[in-house]
C-alpha cells in the first residue's frame, strides 16, 4: 500500500475517539461505530476475503482461512484508548495532525498505531496475493483499557468463543515490550525487549475503623494515623527480591553482550545473587522486574474537616512477580499490618506463565525487529509490568509474546497515557514492514 495512504488511515483512527470507561454508560459507542466503518471502507481486501465476527457487539475477530489445517496465529491489538485532558496537549488530542515527521493524538502509541500497521501489514499481502498456509486472526478489542478482567471483555469473551472451537495458537502477538538504553546493564546499544509473560494485579483495601467524634478531642491515634502507618509498614518493607523465569532469560541473553564486570557477575548471577539483586531494586525500572511491588495510590476519611475518621482507607496496588501469587502476597500483607487493620482484597489477576524464548516462533519475532531495526542489534525476552490482552491467551498457545515494533517508542514511551502523544512516521511505517515479515514467515506450515 502507499505511504501517504497508510499514514491518512492511522489519522483517521486517531480521528475516532473511542474512549474507553469502567462506566459503560459514558462510552460513546457512535465513535466506536465510526471507527469499525472506517475499517470496512479502507481495507477492502480484508473485508472480501476474510470472515468478520463481532464479540460484545465492538470487539473485531477476523479470520483469514489458511490453505493448511496447522494451528493458526493470532495479531492482537485494542482500538479504545484512555481519557484526554485537552488543556495539556499542543495539539488536538483526536486531530491525528502531522508535524515534523509525527503524527500527534491519544492512541497512536497505545494502540492504534500498532493496529492499523497490522492491518496495512494484511491488506499489503493480500494485494501481493499473498496464500498463508496458516489460519489469520486478527483479534483487536475494544475496552482493553478498562481490564480484560472485567465480565465484558471483549478479549475475554473472544477467548471463550475460540476456545469453545478448540483453537490452539501456534503464535499469538500483542503490544508490549520495549526500546531501551543497554548501558545499565553493560550493554553499549539500545536493547529489544520482547514480554515474554506478565506479572499480576491486585488491589488490596487497608481499613481501621473508631467510633470518630469531633476533630477538637482526638484520640490517641486516629483512624486515618492507624491505615496509613499500617500502609507505610509496606512501603518501608518491601517484597523479597529474587530471579524468575523471564529474568533469568534476559540476562542470558544479554551476558554475550555485556562489559566487564557485568558480563562476569550475571554470567554467575547465582554465585552473586545478592550483590546484583541489591544493584537491581534501587532503580524503580529494574526493580519491577525481581519482585513484587505494592504502593499506596487512594484513601479515604471522614467527609468533613473537622469531624474524626469513622472508617478510614488506603488502597495499595500491588503487581505480583511470577512464583507469588495472590495468597501469598495477601498473607505477608496480614502479617505486616497486624490484627488491628481489616485487609480485603479487591481486583487481581495471577501472574502469567512465562513463555520459552528459545522458541521458533521468539526466533521470527526476533529477526523481524532485527530486519527492520538492525541498529538495534541486541534482543532480548523480558517481564512485562503492566498488563495486556494477551494475557487470557496463556493456555491456548506455548508463544504468546508482547511487541511494539515502533522504534520512537524508546524516547516517546512517557507519552502514552500522557500529553502529547505520538508516533515517528518513520517508526510506523517500519512496523509495518515487521508485521509483514511476520505474516510472510509466521504463517507458512
Amino acid at each position: 500500500m502507499k505511504q501517504s495512504s497508510s499514514l491518512e488511515h492511522l489519522q483517521k483512527a486517531i480521528q475516532c475517539e473511542t474512549i474507553s470507561y469502567p462506566d459503560r454508560s459514558r462510552i460513546d459507542f457512535k465513535e466506536y461505530d465510526k471507527f469499525i466503518d472506517f475499517v470496512k471502507k479502507a481495507y477492502p481486501l480484508l473485508h472480501k476475503k476474510a470472515k468478520l465476527e463481532f464479540v460484545e457487539k465492538h470487539s473485531l475477530v477476523f479470520h483469514l482461512k489458511g490453505s493448511t489445517d496447522k494451528d493458526p496465529i493470532a495479531l492482537m491489538g485494542h482500538y479504545d484508548v484512555v481519557p484526554v485532558n485537552p488543556a495539556g496537549w499542543n495539539v488536538g488530542p483526536f486531530s491525528g495532525e502531522l508535524i515534523d515527521g509525527y503524527i500527534y493524538g491519544r492512541g497512536t502509541l497505545d494502540m492504534k498505531g500498532q493496529v492499523i500497521a497490522v492491518l496495512e501489514a494484511v491488506e499489503a499481502c493480500l494485494e501481493e496475493g499473498l496464500v498463508f498456509e496458516r489460519d489469520v486472526y486478527l483479534l483487536f478489542g475494544h475496552n482493553e483499557e478498562t481490564g480484560s478482567e472485567m465480565p465484558d471483555s471483549g478479549a475475554r469473551l473472544t477467548r471463550d468463543l475460540l476456545k469453545s472451537r478448540g483453537i490452539h495458537f501456534k503464535l499469538v502477538l500483542d503490544e508490549g515490550g520495549a526500546f531501551i538504553n543497554g548501558k545499565a546493564m553493560g550493554v553499549n546499544s539500545t536493547v529489544a525487549l520482547i514480554g515474554v509473560g506478565e506479572k499480576g494485579y491486585l488491589d488490596v483495601e487497608l481499613t481501621a475503623t473508631q467510633n470518630g467524634g469531633h476533630a477538637s478531642m482526638p484520640p490517641v491515634t486516629s483512624a486515618l494515623y492507624d491505615v496509613f502507618q499500617a500502609a507505610m509498614k509496606m512501603e518501608s518493607h518491601k517484597f523479597q527480591a529474587d530471579f524468575n523465569p523471564a529474568t533469568n532469560a534476559m540476562f542470558e541473553a544479554l551476558v554475550p553482550h555485556m562489559s566487564q564486570p557485568l558480563k562476569f557477575l550475571f554470567k554467575y548471577k547465582q554465585l552473586f545473587k545478592p550483590i546484583l539483586l541489591l544493584a537491581l531494586v534501587k532503580s524503580p525500572e529494574t526493580a519491577s522486574t525481581v519482585r513484587t511491588t505494592s504502593v499506596m495510590t487512594m484513601a479515604s476519611g471522614s467527609s468533613a474537616p473537622n469531624v474524626l475518621a469513622q472508617v478510614a482507607k488506603v488502597n495499595i496496588n500491588c503487581r505480583i512477580i511470577p512464583g507469588d501469587s495472590i495468597e501469598k502476597v495477601k498473607r505477608r500483607i496480614e502479617t505486616r499490618v497486624g490484627p488491628k487493620i481489616k485487609v480485603s482484597i479487591g481486583h487481581g489477576t495471577e501472574p502469567t506463565d512465562i513463555c520459552r524464548s528459545d522458541t521458533p516462533q521468539f526466533e521470527l519475532v526476533k529477526k523481524a525487529l532485527s530486519s527492520v531495526y538492525p541498529e538495534f542489534s541486541v534482543v532480548a525476552p523480558y517481564l512485562m509490568v503492566a498488563a495486556t490482552d494477551s494475557r487470557v491467551y496463556h493456555g491456548m498457545s506455548e508463544a504468546v509474546y508482547r511487541v511494539g515494533p515502533f522504534g520512537s517508542m524508546k524516547d516517546d514511551r512517557g507519552t502514552i497515557h500522557a500529553d502529547n502523544e505520538r508516533i515517528s512516521v518513520d517508526s510506523f511505517l517500519k512496523g509495518i514492514e515487521f508485521f509483514k515479515i511476520i505474516l510472510k514467515e509466521g504463517s507458512k506450515a
